[in-house]
């Protein structure tokens, strides 16, 4: 605890210029103390007759006349002189802080907790009901002091007014990461024109003298506040996302809803052009028939004439195949050459045979079947139906299928959209113009949402093209 309160009264004796134990300490207005020699370093690298107070960065005259700080002139004298008289044992003291440090490594070794800086090593490795309690692991780190002390060890920082200005933050331990390696002293400040943390001797003796130098406190609010208004660009297009998510999961929803509804009124088209093919066809049939009953009845006639020729001439032939095979010659004389006495035989008879054959047969008018006229009617209900009919009814179930739902209202909408993101996207390029990471950032999405209007716009005027095609 002894080598913890030295450490933090040497942070307070140190000049924060030249990183030493003060020598004729003066006090600027601003309550912050400075080496003799450092504040007439300062004054002479002044510019304008000003410089800046490199812990508060407060504006002070050259010419002012700075008091001495005699009372921490006395202290940092007194602690001079015993740290002179203590280097007889800086050896042991090495040696026990190597004990020290291999003691936390060991504790950070066993947990991701951060040693207390105060806590002697063997409390950090003790373990049992103090490791449970936390004992030995910190819970804050003073950014002034450079050290991390735990719940009883910072109760000093909480409650002493002489700590009230002291930094805490969470356990830190990366603090030499924390570190100028110049010079040795924790960096405060942010160089704007460099971009890169420095201490307060960067400020002054370093390479940034007369840079834009900010605390890194202000350093992080003004990277805040850009970073809100990121948050806020993508807060608001990831509303935008999500409305055009729910209005394409819509469109799914609606998608699907066509496709069933549009299966539904093509069978129904499907059974009603089959109705229409099957009257379509009786229409055939019936042209047929009515072809038919024109031919039919004379055809008929014609078959019934010609029968009763080949009756005729099938009885003569029946009688003269009888006579020929007749084997009495008297019988077949008398029969053939005179009048025959039996009724039966008459037909046997040479007059009667050439009378029967004498006869004429009947000749039927030819019968034309008018295949043309028959064409023409089929093709005439074929006209009909195709040119009447069956168009009437698919453009109808078309027309039912292909009903606009307010695209162009929809294309409209986002265009509106995107005009206002665009806008909204050109305002926060302008907010964020001094930063040159935002200034790349908004220069490509603004460049991404030009793009997107203009597929956007193609889309639109496809869209409003292809409604004019089914107008027509």
């Amino acid at each position: 605890m002894a080598s913890g309160q030295s450490s933090v009264l040497q942070e307070e004796l140190t000049c924060p210029v030249c990183l030493d134990l003060y020598r004729d300490p003066h006090l600027l207005p601003c309550g912050h103390n400075f080496c003799k020699t450092c504040l007439d370093r300062l004054k002479r690298q002044a510019d304008r007759g000003r410089f800046r107070c490199p812990e508060c960065r407060d504006s002070h005259r050259c010419n002012s006349a700075f008091q001495k700080n005699f009372k921490l002139a006395n202290i940092a004298d007194d602690y001079r002189h015993r740290r002179r008289q203590s280097a007889s044992t800086a050896a042991g003291c090495k040696s026990r802080e190597g004990v020290l440090c291999q003691g936390a490594a060991q504790a950070r070794a066993v947990s991701a907790s951060v040693p207390c800086d105060y806590c002697p090593p063997v409390a950090a490795e003790a373990g049992g009901a103090e490791g449970a309690e936390g004992a030995g692991f910190a819970v804050k780190t003073c950014l002034k002091c450079e050290v991390s002390m735990c719940q009883e060890h910072v109760r000093p920082h909480l409650e002493l007014p002489a700590f009230k200005e002291h930094p805490l933050s969470d356990p830190l331990n990366d603090l030499w990461r924390r570190k100028c390696p110049d010079h040795d002293e924790l960096y405060r400040y942010y160089c704007l024109d460099d971009k890169v943390c420095v201490c307060n001797a960067c400020t002054i003796e370093g390479g940034h003298s007369g840079h834009t130098i900010k605390t890194l406190k202000n350093t992080m609010k003004d990277l805040k506040m850009s970073l809100d208004k990121q948050m806020y660009r993508v807060e608001r297009k990831f509303s935008l996302a999500e409305k055009k998510l729910q209005e394409q999961r819509e469109k799914e929803r609606q998608n699907k809803r066509f496709i069933e509804e549009s299966d539904q009124s093509l069978t129904r088209l499907e059974e009603e052009l089959k109705v229409k093919v099957q009257c379509f066809i009786i229409r055939l049939r019936q042209c047929s028939r009515t072809h038919w009953d024109t031919n039919g009845p004379a055809i008929q006639k014609n078959v019934s004439r010609i029968g009763q020729d080949q009756a005729r001439l099938q009885e003569v032939r029946c009688g003269l195949e009888g006579l020929l095979q007749e084997s009495d010659p008297f019988r077949f004389i008398q029969v053939r050459l005179t009048r025959p006495v039996v009724a039966k035989y008459s037909i046997w008879t040479k007059d009667t045979c050439r009378r029967q054959l004498r006869k004429d047969l009947f000749y039927p008018e030819y019968v034309d079947m008018e295949t043309e006229v028959l064409g023409v009617m089929m093709e005439d209900e074929m006209r009909k139906f195709l040119d009447q009919e069956l168009p009437c009814h698919i453009t109808a179930a078309i027309n039912s299928l292909c009903e606009t739902n307010g695209e162009e209202e929809e294309a409209e909408g986002n265009e509106e959209d995107a005009a206002e993101e665009d806008d909204d996207d050109e305002d926060d390029f302008l907010d964020d113009s001094s930063e040159e990471e935002m200034r790349s950032e908004g220069e490509e999405e603004e460049e991404e949402v030009r793009r997107e209007r203009k597929r956007r716009r193609r889309g639109d005027e496809e869209v409003r093209r292809g409604e004019k095609k089914r107008r027509r």
